[in-house]
């Protein structure tokens, strides 16, 4: 494919033979620049959707949905190599949820960014300041499931891997240039304990055991907790197949109006859905949740009308 932005040769793996060979360079390295891409479900629901790393002089792109098997091994292999991130909280959290997978050793470049003083320390920002070029950022929150990704996809993914070991040399001649600075060498000097402490609170992840969304329905009702439960069990299911209808229009305000505002009859019901192909392909699923409680609120409507008219 394309080479990447910093010109290194980029290899999209989809076979196992052909992991097994790009472990062998990783295995190699004295340090590796990891990013992932997931499904837009969130860090608590996605799926692991692209694994990129990167070396001095190569780009892996690992498609790690259909590889999935392999990709406890593939990350075991190179637990031991010092990693370098840009921003690793919730990467790892997702690691650790997905894999039980914690690396031995990560330097995260936005957290140096941030002891340096950059107001705006996330990659796009910095990578503009310290390595002179545009990051476009347009691709970071497409569909990263279905295939086949398009070729922008894979440059944005390439060149996010890229860019890190050149930008952790950046900002090392950056603390080296102001290292009369004292506030500037306190704050460096405590980056060890912050990414201790990362480690931390990554190892001690829990899943939420409740969404915020359901806990919210649930002081609606019984029914109202239900609904919004198995609405979010939906979303995350067709979203981490790729359906980004299910992102855009199974919104929290959305689940949380029809659990309060239960509509009683399917054609009410079907104008909540803003989106008609969205409708067309989920109405019939998700009306079948909501139907039982809708025949239970006209049945409790209807016993009240006939208490009114006795």
């Amino acid at each position: 494919m394309t080479d990447s932005t910093f010109n290194l040769p980029t290899e999209f793996i989809d076979q196992p033979e052909a992991l097994r060979f790009a472990i062998d360079a990783w295995q190699k390295a004295d340090v590796i620049a990891v990013d992932l891409e997931n499904s837009l479900t969130g860090m608590h629901h996605c799926n692991l959707a692209l694994l990129q790393v990167a070396t001095h002089n190569q780009v892996w792109l690992v498609d790690s949905l259909v590889l999935s098997e392999y990709i406890p091994k593939a990350l075991d292999s190179i637990r031991h190599i010092p990693w370098i991130c840009h921003d690793f909280s919730n990467d790892g959290i997702v690691l650790k949820r997905l894999f039980n997978f914690i690396p031995n050793s990560v330097f995260d470049t936005m957290l140096l960014a941030k002891a340096l003083g950059y107001p705006q320390p996330g990659l796009k920002a910095v990578a503009k300041i310290k390595l002179g070029i545009e990051v476009d950022k347009e691709e970071q929150d497409s569909n990263w499931v279905l295939r086949p990704l398009r070729e922008s996809q894979l440059r944005y993914a390439a060149q996010d891997a890229a860019l890190l070991l050149p930008l952790l040399r950046r900002l090392a001649d950056e603390v080296e240039d102001r290292k009369d600075e004292s506030e500037i060498q306190s704050r460096v000097a405590q980056l060890p304990r912050e990414m201790e402490a990362l480690f931390k609170r990554i190892q001690a992840y829990q899943p939420p055991v409740v969404e915020p969304v359901v806990e919210k329905a649930a002081y609606l009702g019984e029914d109202a907790g239900d609904i919004a439960r198995k609405f979010c069990e939906l979303r995350v299911e067709w979203g981490n197949r790729g359906d980004i209808g299910a992102i855009m229009e199974m919104g929290n305000r959305w689940i949380l109006r029809c659990a309060e505002q239960i509509p009683q009859r399917r054609e009410l019901f079907n104008k909540t859905i803003r989106n008609p192909r969205f409708l067309k392909a989920h109405g019939d699923e998700l009306w079948a949740i909501i139907e039982p409680y809708a025949q239970k609120k006209r049945s409790v409507n209807d016993d009240d009308l006939l208490w009114t008219n006795s």
